[in-house]
């Protein structure tokens, strides 16, 4: 049995777009729109007195419900403020201290934790 497309097409029984011209501006607005609210920027410093940072650490800068959060997805660490820099500050204290709460308990860690100490070992070393 052979199909004629055009013929299908004509009779309006086949839809040839994913999106209708006014569905493709919606989701095309909504996607700039998105865009602007979520970033990927380097950490260079933990801003600790006992720790530096080796090399830089990809963390995530998103708006969610008017709050600022940033979060390092490697570890699920993340901080939350009104501004980018106090939310910055917040998980710099999270990661420092899910690294020395991880250290001090090794011997006990599950295979997640083991490997998020693994990563910080990688890119955190004493002063």
């Amino acid at each position: 049995m052979e199909i004629d497309i055009e013929k299908i097409k004509k009779e309006g029984e086949m839809q040839t777009e994913v999106f209708s011209k006014e569905q493709y501006k919606e989701f095309s607005r909504e996607l700039i729109k998105n865009f602007d609210k979520r970033k990927i920027v380097p950490l260079n410093t933990l801003k600790n007195d006992h720790y530096i940072l080796e090399k830089p650490i990809y963390i995530t800068i998103e708006i969610e419900n008017g709050l600022v959060v940033a979060s390092l997805d490697d570890i699920e660490a993340f901080g939350y403020a009104d501004t980018e820099y106090e939310a910055i500050n917040q998980l710099n204290e999270e990661i420092v201290n899910l690294y020395n709460d991880l250290k001090d308990d090794r011997e006990n860690l599950g295979p997640l934790p083991k490997k998020w100490l693994t990563f910080l070992e990688e890119v955190i070393k004493k002063k």
